[in-house]
């Protein structure tokens, strides 16, 4: 730079041009970082960003469709484990209950088989021992039948000697009553008696004897003939009791056997009332039996109910939790997108206001520059035309004209 550009403002126009280089420089350097940067942050944004976003959000789907598709398989693999399990313990109870019926079945019959022995046994016991009581009766009823016989022919021979079988019997019993020896023996001795009497008197073939042995004869039948009535009545009465003990004893076993059918009676009554109540007590056991299966049943499938119940609540709350966690996910995701491209509005905004705070600066400091420029000119003219001035007038201007030659050369 010469002296004459700083007297005359060549340099400061020099400066000025550099000065706007310069600004002009910077501004499109800054320009052009700003814009990459912001381009940079906008490819970020819409290269890593949003991708980010849609593979998280795929993610975030994929592991709710496999959260969910495995919940459901536990859900439904529970509920198979819960319904297996209560039909089987169920089935177990079921089981129970118609081994339970078997046995009732089965003890009833054992008790009925029983009841039917024992009575059947009672009634042996009852045959046996009525027939042991028969044939000790029929032996007392027989024991009488030596009296019955014996007395038999006592007791018509006394009918015979009353008269009660009239004429004939009369004679038949005046017969045996002289044939019987010991009439014949008194008879004989008492005559004997009276003869010998007679004989020792002297008058054995006198009237007087045989008055004597008349009377002996009468008196002796007659006394005779009485006791003979009284033997018979006493063998009659053998015959009448004997009668009366064959009578009580067919009376008793005719008790017997009336006994013995009562008892009979009473043994299959009884039988039958125990069978019909051991009957009834198996249908009741066997009602409560089923029953109680029936209370199973109703049970197993209010359980397994409330089972299927419980299965379609929790696949409701799968599904309910499945579509709130897309939903989240989807309002996630459009928030991200939208806080994305909002960020871009956003770069390109503060991109916008940055370039027009630059171009704003640049301007001012072009303003700034053309004002120093434009001083600077003004006061070069100013020193210029003082210099000038001072040369006009002084007495050595060929010295300073030569000099000034110099400068400018």
């Amino acid at each position: 730079m010469s002296i004459f550009d700083a007297i005359s403002g060549g340099a400061a126009q020099t400066a000025f041009k550099n000065n706007m280089q310069t600004i002009n420089t910077g501004l499109n350097q800054q320009s052009t970082a700003l814009g990459d940067n912001y381009t940079s942050a906008d490819n970020y944004l819409l290269g890593s960003g949003l991708p980010a976003l849609n593979a998280g959000y795929n993610a975030g789907v994929s592991n709710l469709g496999t959260g969910y598709g495995n919940q459901r398989i536990d859900l439904n693999a529970g509920y198979m484990s819960g319904q297996d399990a209560l039909n089987s313990n169920y089935g177990a109870a079921l089981g129970s209950l118609g081994q339970g019926r078997s046995d009732l079945q089965s003890n009833y019959g054992l008790a009925n088989d029983a009841l039917t022995q024992n009575y059947g046994q009672a009634r042996t016991d009852l045959t046996n021992q009525y027939g042991q009581t028969q044939g000790y009766l029929g032996q007392a009823t027989a024991s009488y039948a030596p009296m019955v016989q014996g007395g038999s022919n006592a007791f018509n021979q006394f009918l015979n000697a009353t008269g009660a079988n009239g004429a004939a019997g009369s004679q038949a019993a005046l017969a045996n009553f002289q044939e019987a020896p010991g009439y014949q023996y008194s008879l004989d001795q008492a005559l004997g008696s009276v003869q010998r009497s007679a004989a020792a008197r002297g008058g054995l073939a006198g009237g007087n004897a045989t008055s004597d042995i008349l009377n002996t004869a009468n008196g002796l039948a007659s006394q005779g003939y009485q006791q003979y009535v009284n033997n018979l009545n006493t063998g009659a009465g053998y015959y009448t009791t004997g009668l009366a003990g064959q009578a009580a004893g067919l009376t008793n076993q005719a008790n017997a056997s009336q006994a013995y059918g009562n008892a009979l009676g009473n043994v299959d009554t009884g039988l039958g009332n125990a069978l019909s109540s051991n009957f009834t007590g198996l249908g009741n056991a066997l009602n409560a039996n089923d029953t109680q299966a029936a209370g199973i049943y109703q049970n197993l499938g209010n359980a397994l109910n409330t089972n299927n119940i419980g299965l379609g609540t929790s696949l409701g709350s799968a599904d309910a939790n499945l579509g709130t966690g897309q939903s989240a996910l989807n309002v996630s995701n459009g928030t991200g997108t939208y806080g994305a491209y909002n960020q871009l509005g956003s770069n390109l905004m503060n991109l916008g206001n940055q370039e027009s705070a630059a171009i704003q600066n640049a301007t001012k400091q072009y303003v700034d520059n053309q004002n120093t420029e434009a001083k600077n000119q003004m006061t070069a003219s100013g020193n210029l035309l003082g210099m000038l001035g001072g040369i006009a007038s002084s007495p050595v201007t060929g010295n300073v004209l030569s000099g000034l030659g110099k400068i400018f050369s």
